[in-house]
């Protein structure tokens, strides 16, 4: 990873760091964090797209419903009390 992290900076809370000069350990968090945040990235992607899908079969459902498909729900009797 040394040639990848040329260039590369890492921003915390007091200061910007060189990733070119972080141990060994620090690069390989810093390549998996990279590539976390990008999967991550995807899976909002992918949720985004599925709603949208949810959406459209919610649509295409709700556009081809008639009165003749209601189902006519009985009313429970009430119960006789128990005095």
């Amino acid at each position: 990873m040394s040639e990848e992290a040329k260039g590369w900076t890492f921003t915390a809370d007091d200061g910007t760091y060189a990733v070119e000069k972080f141990t060994d350990e620090g690069k390989l968090a810093f390549n998996l964090l990279l590539e976390t945040d990008k999967e991550l990235r995807a899976a909002q992607k992918t949720v985004a797209k599925l709603d949208m899908a949810l959406r459209g079969f919610n649509g295409a459902v709700a556009g081809q419903l008639t009165e003749e498909m209601l189902v006519m729900e009985e009313k429970p009797e009430p119960l006789d009390s128990m005095d």
